[in-house]
């Protein structure tokens, strides 16, 4: 049942000068507030586009543009909504912003128009969370994946694990209520068989956590070494452009560089970090410091030797830093004649030359590798930790009823218990039950006007 609640308010286009800006209002009564700013008469025609002319109260014109009304449940959020299509200059939203909170319409916080779709039952949570990553996506894969999660794929799958669980529990729950009827029953195989395929089917879900925290949030990855090994190089190799400064003079590079590029639609925000020594210089010390600082942040960290030069005690020091973390280790200068030694203590390096693009192929194949990511997924709907977390739950729960059964009977009370349990973790999953502090930690992740 659509629930109208008190009237919101917020501009729901990026702050700075546009041709268009939009301002969105919803809930109970928000048109019957603002009409007499409006030069409209009567209710406006629903999803009708409307030429409107915004006055200030004093009745000089702020600005002329369009409204479009949005009657309740036809709407967005279930409720009725207007939105204004303004002149994107900020002091013109601003003022309209203003006038409208005048009218005793409240300020939205981040993502409450979706929050409000959401308990108006207008999408499930997994689709909320969509509308979020939607926004942020930084990459193709990630605004498809979410396009998928939007229209309710991971959804579906979910859904079909509750059924398949609720299935069981209904047989459990049939066996208990009417034991003295002739009912169909399972036996305890048939359990078993039935537990163990849900626990499969949720184990190929976990597969892709991964994956969907750096499709979201994307992969940070660092390039370290001593100076001159040619980080700079290979920085602008694995970019394709030019944009580290490169020199044969050892640090040049003094404080780290960042940019962003996509690998296999994957947003990777690669860091060519300071050259680590021994220095006495203030700023490259500086920069050496900020370059430990950022291996701690790092998803992967590159680790980069030359292969032409003999290695040296800082190669070590750097390569004992680094080996505790997630890294790959790279020989770089292939085009130049190879030190035996470099070769004999790095076995399973890649050998590239940044200078040739000899290597770089392999080197991004093997770092998608060593991520856990993979070019094809069979499912194409990627999990958060979230949902990782709710479904290791109920993943524990299977598994835990699944080993008792092979050894032991257990009591159908107890058995209905555990098996609600496990449904009620896929439950929170798409919103089925969802406390309010759960909802605050989702949509407070929302730009204000989503």
């Amino acid at each position: 049942m659509v629930k109208q609640r008190e009237p919101i308010v917020a501009i729901a286009t990026p702050l700075g000068e546009s041709a268009i800006g939009v301002v969105r209002m919803s809930g109970l009564g928000v048109l019957q507030r603002v009409m007499d700013l409006l030069s409209i008469k009567g209710n406006p025609k629903p999803r009708y586009a409307h030429f409107v002319k915004l006055r200030e109260e004093d009745g000089q014109i702020l600005d002329e543009g369009i409204l479009i009304y949005y009657p309740s449940p036809k709407s967005y959020t279930g409720e009725d909504m207007v939105e204004l299509f303004l002149h994107g200059n900020p002091l013109i939203l601003r003022k309209a912003l203003q006038l409208f909170l005048s009218r005793g319409i409240r300020l939205a916080e981040p993502g409450e128009f979706t929050k409000r779709a959401f308990l108006n039952g207008k999408m499930d949570l997994l689709q909320a969370e969509a509308v979020a990553d939607l926004i942020g996506s930084k990459s193709e894969r990630a605004i498809k994946a979410a396009q998928r999660q939007l229209q309710g794929e991971l959804s579906s799958y979910i859904n079909t694990l509750r059924e398949k669980l609720l299935e069981v529990l209904t047989y459990v729950e049939a066996d208990i209520e009417f034991s003295e009827e002739d009912i169909p029953t399972l036996s305890k195989q048939q359990l078993i068989s039935q537990l163990k395929s849900l626990n499969q089917s949720i184990e190929v879900l976990l597969t892709t956590v991964k994956t969907g925290e750096f499709l979201r949030r994307g992969i940070n990855l660092a390039l370290v070494g001593k100076p001159n090994v040619g980080k700079s190089s290979l920085f602008n190799a694995l970019l394709g452009i030019e944009r580290a400064i490169v020199t044969d003079v050892p640090g040049t590079t003094r404080d780290y560089l960042q940019e962003s590029f996509t690998l296999e639609g994957i947003p990777i925000n690669l860091i060519d970090t300071a050259g680590i020594r021994h220095t006495e210089d203030p700023v490259e010390k500086i920069g050496v410091e900020r370059s430990l600082e950022k291996l701690k942040s790092a998803h992967m960290v590159i680790f980069v030797v030359d292969g032409s030069s003999p290695l040296e005690e800082e190669d070590l020091h750097i390569f004992q830093m680094v080996k505790p973390l997630e890294h790959i280790v790279v020989i770089n200068k292939k085009d130049k004649a190879q030190r035996r030694e470099v070769i004999e203590t790095f076995p399973n390096a890649i050998s590239v030359s940044a200078l040739t693009g000899e290597g770089i192929n392999l080197l991004k194949r093997t770092l998608l590798e060593r991520l856990g990511i993979h070019a094809l997924d069979s499912l194409q709907v990627y999990i958060s930790v979230r949902h990782e977390n709710l479904l290791k739950k109920s993943q524990g729960v299977l598994k835990s009823l699944i080993s008792r059964l092979e050894t032991e009977d257990i009591f159908p009370e107890i058995l209905m218990l555990d098996l609600r349990e496990a449904l009620s973790y896929l439950e929170e999953i798409v919103g089925f039950v969802s406390t309010e502090d759960v909802l605050e930690s989702i949509f407070s992740k929302f730009c204000i006007g989503k």
